[in-house]
């Protein structure tokens, strides 16, 4: 079947053969952001990170296929400069870093301030103020899922 115009990064990522992939994918490189995370406010990245898994067991995988489609949408404007350009998205995605993170913290500041779990609400503004600079210093390993779950050369025209 001929698809028309660029194809929307959901399509992949969100397809139901995928999507526990680029789930587990997700909370491997949230693992790994937090492992990473130094200094005072590395600290209270762990720290809260222990406190969200504490709560209930399976928390992650949980929050990541709920915030899998909105940050589908919210990156789907990068991956269409990485289709229409040809540029790797890891470029596109280190250069726009800081509308990148303001895109994905819209969506957890707005899911935070509508949970009923005060715990998860107190422990996501512990950590806010730094948010932004660690979801900036993932822009490459969110570019390299998103590579992982999306074709080498999407052609819209084909």
């Amino acid at each position: 079947m001929r698809q028309y115009g660029p194809v929307h990064l959901s399509t992949f990522l969100t397809d139901p053969s995928a999507r526990p992939n680029v789930v587990a994918d997700a909370c491997a490189l949230v693992d790994d952001e937090v492992s990473r995370a130094s200094g005072i406010p590395g600290m209270a990245v762990r720290s809260a990170y222990r406190v969200l898994m504490g709560i209930r067991p399976g928390i992650l995988p949980t929050a990541v296929d709920g915030l899998l489609d909105p940050f589908a949408d919210q990156l789907d404007p990068f991956y269409q400069q990485h289709v229409a350009s040809g540029r790797p998205l890891t470029e596109i995605l280190t250069e726009q870093r800081a509308s990148m993170a303001d895109a994905l913290l819209s969506i957890t500041d707005d899911r935070a301030e509508r949970t009923s779990q005060a715990t998860v609400r107190r422990a996501y503004r512990r950590v806010r103020g730094a948010a932004r600079g660690y979801v900036e210093g993932a822009a490459p390993g969110i570019a390299v899922l998103i590579d992982a779950h999306t074709p080498a050369s999407t052609d819209p025209s084909a």
